[in-house]
């Protein structure tokens, strides 16, 4: 089960993190995002050469506390982290769900009154990416 959706900037900077789950666990996930930039940065030095540029998604990123994190990232460094909690999920499932998120995000940055490398405020992004996140948790 999804628990939190996070993009993060080529900044590094959130750009947008969304919880589903029980209230007040907002803070434990910004915390989760963070720590997880440093998995990813690692994965990304780590591949060099070695790996396809067309592969953005990273897969595993690692257990923290509870979660289970998976990362993506597109060819702007912009990170896309999925927290999930309960049991692993098959990476073959998530890769179409981060190709959708990088859809969505591409979407709203492309509307020209969007501030690029500031925070997503976009509602259409928030609630597509909420519907996404609802149709994965249900196996829909």
């Amino acid at each position: 089960m999804i628990a939190c959706v996070a993009v993060i900037g080529a900044a590094n900077s959130p750009l947008y993190i969304r919880t589903f789950g029980e209230e007040g666990e907002d803070l434990g996930f910004h915390y989760i995002a963070h720590v997880s930039l440093d998995v990813i940065e690692e994965k990304l030095r780590g591949a060099g050469i070695t790996s396809s540029k067309d592969d953005m998604f990273l897969g595993f990123l690692g257990p923290i506390e509870d979660y289970r994190v998976y990362g993506y990232v597109t060819n702007t460094s912009v990170k896309f982290v999925v927290v999930l909690q309960d049991a692993p999920v098959r990476e073959s499932e998530l890769r179409p769900f981060f190709a959708e998120v990088h859809r969505l995000y591409v979407n709203a940055i492309s509307n020209p009154f969007a501030p690029l490398g500031e925070r997503l405020t976009s509602q259409t992004f928030d609630k597509r990416v909420s519907n996404l996140v609802v149709q994965h948790n249900t196996g829909s």
